[in-house]
């Protein structure tokens, strides 16, 4: 007990994670930390842009399926016409009680054997609700093999679905689950979606690249708190603004992978993407009596909501944190899944998702509408629909 007593909260609720996080990263800052006054990144998508950007200069910094993304001078990169490289941010324990995650603990399901790959600022290992969870991962800002958290955001994520509850109120939807980390925002909680969809196609195939091999995860689903700000936020789909991000997600989807996507905080600016693709299974967050969060981004695309106001998990260090955002209500879903793939591990993402929405706790307007999606996810209901 004596380490639970020394164990502090560093944050109150931060109703608007986001928002608040262009202005802290600026507009020279290309999100791994590393600043630049004139420069700008760029994605090429053909082999005649890949020649024009290296022909001009341009360095080379990512290449994944159908993009590669330079960091070019911004007159040269204008002067080239090339797509810039969006940038992508994360997006920030009664909430087992209220979707009735604890009544499935209760039968013995916790998620165990479950893998959930969670693509966000990286894990604490170290962390005595997180140690226990960690299944390897791969740091896609920095290229290299460690997925340390060096911002906070990452394992509050991640224990929302697998902590153990060592701390009174912090266990996991799914605390018997295993994550699997992609570290794909830098410290100040910025990154590129050319990253992003590395680590998705990543996710899928493991580190070999290669679907169907025996290094592959396996993993259930993909859980993913970040998003892009305005002017990128739709308030229908956009499958069509980002084709690479879209395709990949569709890829993951194939290999029986559920993409779970924060709505974003923008509210009803839209949603923002990947959450405005149609392939993933898009969520916007409601508070402890599931009344939607103002924050909460709202649109067509929203598919579920789930509670994302004032949960606490693990930090940094061996600290705890209160937090609100849709990237809260994102792993709360994740862990769901993982706790329907326990109870059937032969379930496709269409009988996954259709579980989630069909059980959901209906809200707002009936039926669906753009704020709670299909409803509250219901996970006790969700689990005995199947």
């Amino acid at each position: 007990m004596s380490k639970i007593i020394n164990y502090i909260v560093l944050m109150t609720a931060i109703l608007l994670v986001v928002s608040v996080i262009p202005f802290a990263i600026g507009e020279h800052d290309n999100g791994n930390g590393n600043s630049f006054d004139n420069k700008k990144r760029v994605i090429a998508q053909s082999e005649e842009e890949i020649s024009a950007a290296i022909n001009a200069g341009c360095e080379l910094v990512r290449e994944t399926r159908g993009i590669s993304a330079f960091i070019c001078e911004r007159d040269i990169a204008d002067d080239l016409g090339l797509q810039e490289d969006i940038r992508v941010f994360a997006q920030d324990a009664g909430a087992n009680s209220q979707i009735r995650a604890n009544l499935v603990h209760n039968t013995g399901n916790t998620g165990a054997g479950r893998k959930i790959v969670v693509l966000d600022t990286g894990y604490n290992y170290n962390h005595i609700e997180l140690v226990s969870s960690y299944l390897g991962g791969k740091d896609f800002v920095n290229n290299d093999s460690d997925p340390f958290d060096d911002n906070g955001h990452g394992s509050h994520v991640a224990g929302l679905i697998t902590a153990d509850g060592v701390l009174a109120g912090t266990r996991g939807t799914a605390p018997g689950a295993g994550i699997i980390a992609g570290k794909v925002l830098a410290f100040n909680g910025g990154g590129y979606f050319s990253d992003t969809i590395t680590g998705i196609y990543w996710a899928v195939d493991g580190n070999d690249g290669v679907y169907g091999t025996a290094d592959d995860f396996n993993a259930d689903a993909v859980s993913m708190s970040l998003g892009s700000s305005p002017p990128y936020t739709y308030k229908g789909y956009c499958d069509n603004v980002y084709p690479a991000l879209t395709n990949a997600i569709k890829y993951a989807r194939d290999r029986k992978v559920v993409v779970v996507s924060a709505a974003g905080n923008n509210g009803g600016a839209g949603v923002s993407l990947p959450g405005c693709i149609s392939y993933s299974l898009t969520v916007g967050a409601v508070d402890s009596k599931d009344a939607i969060a103002s924050f909460s981004g709202k649109g067509n695309s929203v598919d579920i909501s789930s509670p994302g106001v004032n949960l606490l998990s693990a930090v940094l260090g061996s600290n705890y944190a209160y937090k609100s955002g849709t990237s809260m209500a994102t792993p709360v879903v994740s862990g769901v899944v993982a706790l329907l793939k326990a109870d059937n591990s032969t379930l496709t993402p269409a009988q996954t998702e259709n579980a989630l929405i069909k059980t959901a706790k209906d809200l707002g307007k009936r039926g669906k509408d753009s704020s709670y999606g299909y409803g509250r996810v219901d996970a006790y209901s969700a689990v005995n629909f199947i």
